[in-house]
């Protein structure tokens, strides 16, 4: 069942801001909109467990999400931290595989929702959609190399501070980085009682202020100089 035509607009009027559909035209993301469904998620709700069979891919409109795998010993890693205008759950859909991380809303989230049928029916009819596509998948893969690189030849003082300025830069709002020292561990692969350590060692130079769930960078060239390779 297609969307109505009125909430179709509205929601062609959001795809002009996802940046794999800013490309097409008006006529195109109105089409691509007729086929697709608004999901909302309370903040912590997951909207996908690895393993899950892939069905749909998805277009964040407002909120967070966070992409994680679990090590052998239960342990949380967080692969990526998304925000609005980020897409995922479009790699599975390539080779029709189950999920291959958990995704789970940080904060109440809204995300726009469109099956696997109807996702290759765009990208085969719009080769600038298609395009884009393979950009955010390739942008995905050398984000991943670095985070790599970042595990394997960083001491976890650098991973904390180069962690908080690469979130900052994506997603940081007014100076402030809306995350959970849980959070922060998971995504520099860590315990949360050792980066608690080095978060509480930042303060306590007046480099960055800890609240409830979220982290306030105070001052950004002594915490780039953190970073020490």
């Amino acid at each position: 069942t297609k969307t109505p035509p009125s909430k179709a607009q509205t929601i062609a009027d959001v795809l002009g801001e996802v940046p794999i559909f800013a490309a097409l035209t008006g006529d195109e993301r109105e089409e691509l909109a007729s086929h697709m469904r608004v999901r909302h998620f309370a903040r912590d709700e997951v909207i996908f467990h690895r393993d899950d069979p892939a069905g749909h891919f998805f277009a964040i409109v407002a909120g967070t999400v966070k992409l994680t795998a679990h090590d052998d010993g239960g342990r949380e890693v967080a692969i990526a931290i998304l925000r609005g205008g980020d897409v995922f759950g479009e790699l599975e859909l390539f080779d029709d595989i189950p999920r291959s991380v958990t995704v789970t809303a940080i904060t109440e989230t809204q995300a726009l929702a469109l099956d696997r049928r109807d996702f290759f029916d765009v990208l085969e009819r719009h080769p600038r959609a298609m395009r884009l596509m393979l950009t955010s998948l390739a942008r995905t893969i050398r984000d991943t190399a670095r985070r790599i690189e970042d595990l394997v030849f960083l001491d976890l003082p650098s991973r904390v501070a180069k962690a908080l300025l690469d979130l900052r830069t994506a997603h940081g709002e007014n100076g402030e980085i809306h995350l959970t020292q849980d959070d922060i561990a998971a995504f520099v692969g860590a315990t949360r009682a050792s980066v608690n350590r080095v978060l509480s060692d930042l303060e306590q130079q007046g480099i960055v202020g800890i609240g409830r769930r979220h982290i306030e960078l105070k001052d950004l060239p002594r915490l780039q100089r953190q970073v020490r390779s």
